[in-house]
């Protein structure tokens, strides 16, 4: 059996690439559903987040999973394989396992220690529950990475003082306005990053906050947590120059395949600059952090419009990450801890069958020798059950030492060579 996780994040893959995957659907029927079929992977999942396209699976043929995956990832966006394979991790079995509980749990995150991440991961396990690409290995895996990151945050400073994507999107924004005390903000969404970054833009003080959200009902609710205005978006693409016009910073966190702002929909900023005429504002920010982007590229281009993703918010993020090395260490142990202990349940499986194996063995010679036993004897009800019980407790006790230690092979080397022995002892094997 073999567990991989695979994919890219923001460590190696430009944003560009990291959206090509995120719109690829790999978790849906042309994804882990057409492997699983064909038998080369038996469970799966794809964590998809702003910062990562990672897929978790398990494999229990011969096929080489990791190279199967880069396939399906090639296929996916189009690309030659060895195009993509500089951008591609490849993490297997244990070392999968720990990155998987990293991940979880913040540690491999941009900005480390951020919680947000542990609900994306845990969503990806709902979506793929829904598919049904989820097996029992992939099951405990995934609940012992939850397991882990509670115990992090619970055990360790990690998550305390730690920046989230939208408070760095907003010390970025801040430098860039030179302040957003008076400034006038727009906000493109109403999920978790989008509240966040409501709440640090009104507690840095921007004057007018309005947000704009595909669900208005949504979109309303967080605005009135912010004491901001809702409105739908919609209106906002209708007349963009109309609910831009005055604005200083535009911070967009929707889920969307295709960009929500496009070039031509800011042309009028452009037209009024290259005019000679003064607009109401010399410079919009456009905090683009949706993967796939919601801004297009070529916004950055028309003058006094300031394009950032979330690839450029590093700087702001490293200023912030030599506070929480300490923490991080912490986590880490925290983490390899928790990997021992998979790794003990997982070799514990191997012994399963060899227990099983061993007490069928022994039910059916109980059972043969009671009969013979009970047939030959008149026997009244009371005596039968009698018999029958102390039959039961005879075989429990010969077989404690022998099933104690067969339930303890996987903590000891050679494994294997101590389970052979032990099923040719008892001649488990035909």
């Amino acid at each position: 059996m073999d567990i991989v996780v695979t994919g890219v994040s923001h460590r190696l893959a430009p944003v560009a690439l990291r959206e090509s995957l995120a719109r690829c659907g790999l978790g849906e029927g042309r994804g882990l559903l057409k492997l699983c079929a064909l038998g080369i992977i038996s469970e799966g999942l794809v964590i998809s987040t702003c910062n990562r396209v990672e897929i978790v699976a398990v494999s229990h043929g011969s096929v080489d999973p990791g190279s199967e995956l880069l396939t399906l990832m090639a296929q996916a966006t189009g690309q030659d394989e060895s195009d993509l394979r500089p951008y591609v991790h490849l993490h297997s079995n244990l070392e999968a396992v720990g990155y998987l509980f990293r991940v979880a749990s913040g540690l491999d995150s941009l900005v480390v220690g951020e919680p947000q991440i542990l609900g994306q991961v845990k969503e990806a396990f709902r979506t793929a529950t829904r598919y049904r690409t989820v097996g029992p290995i992939v099951s405990k895996l995934f609940h012992k990475s939850f397991q882990t990151a509670k115990r992090i945050r619970s055990e360790t400073e990690l998550a305390s003082g730690a920046v989230s994507v939208a408070s760095a999107a907003t010390i970025m924004a801040h430098e860039l306005l030179g302040g957003l005390e008076g400034k006038k903000a727009v906000i493109i969404g109403s999920g978790e990053i989008a509240s966040l970054g409501a709440a640090h833009l009104k507690a840095k003080g921007v004057s007018s906050l309005v947000i704009y959200g595909r669900n208005l009902e949504k979109a309303q609710t967080l605005a009135k947590k912010v004491d901001a205005t809702a409105k739908s978006l919609t209106e906002l693409l209708g007349d963009v120059e109309k609910n831009l016009k005055g604005v200083d910073l535009l911070f967009s966190a929707a889920s969307a395949m295709e960009p929500i702002i496009t070039r031509s929909l800011l042309a009028w900023f452009s037209a009024k600059k290259s005019a000679g005429d003064k607009p109401v504002t010399e410079k919009l920010v456009v905090m683009d952090l949706g993967v796939p982007r919601n801004v297009e590229a070529a916004v950055e281009n028309i003058p006094g419009v300031v394009l950032r993703n979330v690839d450029g918010l590093i700087e702001v993020v490293n200023k912030n990450q030599s506070l929480r090395q300490i923490e991080a260490k912490k986590a880490s142990a925290i983490v390899d801890e928790e990997v021992r202990k998979f790794s003990h349940w997982l070799s514990s499986l191997a012994t399963s069958p060899t227990i099983k194996d061993l007490i069928g063995l022994a039910e059916e010679a109980r059972t043969i020798e009671l009969e013979r036993t009970m047939a030959k004897n008149g026997f009244s009800p009371e005596q039968k059950e009698a018999l029958e019980n102390m039959s039961r407790a005879l075989v429990r006790r010969i077989l404690h030492n022998p099933l104690t230690f067969a339930k303890g092979c996987h903590r000891h080397g050679h494994s294997d060579y101590r389970l052979d022995v032990f099923r040719r002892v008892f001649g488990l094997d035909p």
